[in-house]
């Protein structure tokens, strides 16, 4: 798989993950508007921005001015630049065309995926449910966030995830 380094590292990092799809949207943006956005704290998406520009998945918008037909969230028509804008760009775009639920499925041990079908085992099991709330599959309340439910329906319609009924 082209890119696979990248690809794992976000899907290991929900957050970081959440910060690059913000730019499918915004396709130009800065760290404080964003936290705005994703509220995802400052610091933290500063330092996103930083790993994402030094994984080559983001660029710094070089212009002086920046305008809304570029920069999709920005409220008025074009202001002059006072942040370090970044940009999307081709590669970021051909990653995240490749983070599916079908990728997800692949990526998870058997016995992640099984965690998915039952809440009460989620919570008797916190220690194996790090990787699941890392990769935000799942809240602070070991429920299914919805990509957590779009994992789990796809690995059932792949027959690779069957539940007791149980549970």
């Amino acid at each position: 798989m082209e890119y696979e380094k990248e690809i794992m590292d976000l899907i290991n990092d929900y957050d970081m993950l959440r910060v690059l799809r913000h730019f499918t949207v915004a396709h130009v943006d800065y760290a404080k508007n964003i936290t705005r956005y994703t509220e995802i704290p400052q610091m933290r998406v500063r330092e996103y921005l930083k790993r994402l520009k030094d994984m080559g998945l983001l660029d710094y918008y070089t212009n002086t001015s920046i305008k809304r037909t570029e920069a999709k969230l920005k409220k008025s028509a074009e202001v002059h630049k006072h942040h370090t804008y970044y940009q999307i760009n081709k590669k970021a775009e051909a990653v995240l065309k490749e983070i599916t639920p079908k990728l997800y499925v692949r990526w998870l041990k058997q016995e992640e995926l099984e965690l998915l079908c039952s809440r009460k085992e989620r919570k008797s099991r916190p220690d194996a449910c790090a990787a699941l709330l890392r990769m935000g599959i799942i809240d602070k309340c070991y429920d299914l966030t919805d990509l957590g439910r779009e994992i789990f329906e796809t690995a059932r319609r792949m027959q690779v995830l069957k539940c007791d009924d149980r549970n």
